[in-house]
């Protein structure tokens, strides 16, 4: 048995993954993410401060500190494309090198559409189903059959652009409905009844089965995680409406992403709207397991570096 791990950074978090590894078999052992306090356009061209590029080495080491703690052999990184895209990235990743050791390695979003394909491989059997990763700033779509599709919204941009305190008004919860309904008709989606099942994929989806659950009083969260569309859209017009009681909800079930999730919540539901699936399944595996599944098994080249330093 072997216990390796996996960092992933992005332009809004670091997140951690460490697993037991058992010949092909990989077991996950513990999940963490950091939220970056500052967010990166996915336009934007700007140098990281030295404050921001501290922020995230410290980040680093805190996750390699974790690491150590539990015993790990390996430790990996990868950047997602939004961050690998960026003009200071390379300045970045040098820094987080010269301090920890660490090697990232860059992702395209073809890469990532592969490695999330390939941790949600077990969901391949299901008809035209298309697997959706809300990222922080973009919205991407994949399929088992090879179809991709970026889509330039994501939580972080849309309650950035449109919400003023920390939670989104109705008013505000207009807007951003809007600003979703705009954004999808300009993406050239497939028509309704394309897809017939949808995978929800990545910490947002996550986090919004959390209060799916929590509002419709799931106690036995065990086996596949399950959202029917109009309990989802019940869950949305109280998220939207009930002003007081829905922050004692987040704060219950998701309070790290209290500012995105009433976003995340509407963009999830007017996309599923749009394909009109009617099977949705939440998957908590995401890029990190199936880029760690990948290099176990010899299809991705990454270099390791022990907790301790050595690589």
């Amino acid at each position: 048995m072997r216990k390796y791990a996996i960092i992933d950074f992005s332009a809004s978090s670091l997140s951690l993954l460490i697993a037991r590894i058992e010949g092909a078999r990989m077991e996950s052992l513990l999940h963490t993410r950091t939220q970056l306090s500052f967010s990166t356009s996915i336009h934007e061209e700007r140098v990281l401060n030295d404050l921001e590029l501290t922020e995230v080495v410290e980040s680093a080491e805190g996750m390699l500190e974790l690491c150590r703690q539990n015993d790990v052999e390996r430790v990996y990184a990868i950047a997602s494309s939004t961050l690998s895209s960026l003009g200071s990235a390379e300045g970045l990743f040098k820094a987080v090198r010269e301090r920890t050791g660490l090697v990232i390695q860059p992702m395209d979003i073809a890469e990532e559409g592969e490695a999330r394909l390939v941790a949600n491989e077990r969901y391949s059997i299901l008809p035209r189903a298309v697997v959706a990763d809300f990222g922080s700033l973009s919205l991407k779509l994949y399929s088992f059959s090879d179809y991709l599709c970026t889509i330039p919204v994501g939580p972080m941009s849309l309650y950035k652009d449109n919400v003023s305190q920390v939670i989104p008004s109705r008013k505000e919860a207009d807007a951003i409905r809007q600003a979703v309904r705009t954004t999808l008709d300009e993406a050239n989606l497939p028509e309704k009844g394309f897809f017939d099942n949808a995978v929800l994929s990545g910490v947002y989806s996550w986090a919004l089965y959390q209060l799916y659950a929590d509002y419709f009083e799931l106690s036995h969260q065990h086996g596949e995680k399950i959202i029917q569309y109009k309990k989802l859209k019940k869950l949305c017009r109280y998220l939207v409406r009930q002003e007081n009681s829905r922050s004692l909800m987040i704060l219950r079930s998701t309070p790290e992403l209290m500012h995105q999730i009433v976003p995340a919540a509407i963009l999830a539901k007017e996309l599923l709207k749009r394909f009109g699936v009617s099977n949705i399944i939440v998957s908590d595996l995401g890029v990190k397991e199936g880029a760690l599944k990948q290099i176990v098994a010899g299809q991705r080249q990454a270099v390791a570096l022990e907790p301790g330093g050595t690589r």
